[in-house]
């Protein structure tokens, strides 16, 4: 019998295959195209659009790298948005704080959510939590009719700029983002691959620097990303990313983590040094 494969593009030149061993899930949403699979190297993966999204092997190495580093970089964040992150790891990273009092996530797809309940549980394991508040709808939408000043940090969980994740990366966007922000607020948007798309991953970097006098970029491993090192950007109204980090906050967590911790989140804002002139604004 000839196997299944699941065909990953990194970009119009390169594909990765994931041999499939069990298929869970096929759907075309209004949205998007929704994948579930099982495979033998990265056990359960969500895939939208034709493209991995999470898999059950390493989804830690974005999904605490996403939310503790703008998190631990805040002094005391209480209220936090995502926008998108459907699968529900960074709304799980995200409600460990103590100091959170509401996580709002607004994804705009229910189908994403109902199917990694269902089939990413311990990763879609905080949608209950008392701190969760779980939104379908457009996440510009949201941001756009949000007041001024009520978030303390925004976390964008969005897929590449396809599909509906197209709107997430605007100048437009973006200063809707700082609006919405209080004084000290913080916006970290995942950023796309460093190794096959840095002109995209700068281009962020240039539309975020329209609205905030402050943008850095970071990196995590995800190998199941193309090129598996992956850019975020951060995004300040005022805290540093890695200066005055509370090392007693930070340990109080240490044993509910697995991927980030302290020397990491200093770490990850040193590029190479042709990335970091490419980045630079």
């Amino acid at each position: 019998m000839a196997k299944i494969v699941f065909r990953d593009p990194l970009n119009r030149n390169t594909v990765t295959e994931h041999v499939v061993s069990e298929w869970l899930f096929s759907q075309e949403t209004p949205y998007q195209q929704v994948d579930v699979f099982r495979t033998p190297e990265f056990g359960t993966v969500l895939a939208l659009g034709g493209v991995i999204n999470v898999s059950e092997r390493d989804e830690i190495g974005y999904h605490e790298m996403l939310a503790h580093v703008p998190l631990f970089a805040h002094p005391n964040p209480r209220r936090v948005l995502i926008i998108g992150g459907g699968d529900g790891g960074t709304l799980r990273e995200v409600v460990k704080h103590p100091g959170v009092e509401e996580a709002v996530m607004v994804e705009i797809d229910q189908v994403v959510v109902e199917q990694c309940k269902k089939h990413l549980p311990q990763v879609a394991s905080a949608f209950d939590h008392p701190k969760a508040n779980l939104i379908i709808g457009d996440g510009l939408a949201y941001v756009n009719e949000a007041p001024d000043a009520s978030f303390d940090v925004i976390l964008v969980d969005s897929t590449d700029p396809v599909d509906a994740g197209v709107v997430l990366f605007t100048p437009e966007f973006y200063a809707a983002c700082h609006r919405v922000l209080r004084a000290d607020g913080i916006l970290v948007p995942q950023s796309d691959s460093i190794v096959y798309q840095p002109t995209r991953v700068a281009g962020v970097g240039k539309m975020l620097r329209e609205s905030f006098a402050s943008v850095d970029f970071y990196t995590s491993i995800v190998p199941t990303y193309p090129g598996s090192l992956w850019a975020f950007a951060f995004a300040s109204k005022g805290p540093h990313p890695t200066r005055g980090l509370d090392s007693a906050r930070i340990a109080e967590l240490d044993a509910q983590l697995s991927y980030y911790h302290e020397e990491l989140h200093q770490a990850a804002f040193v590029l190479p040094k042709f990335l970091r002139d490419q980045l630079r604004g």
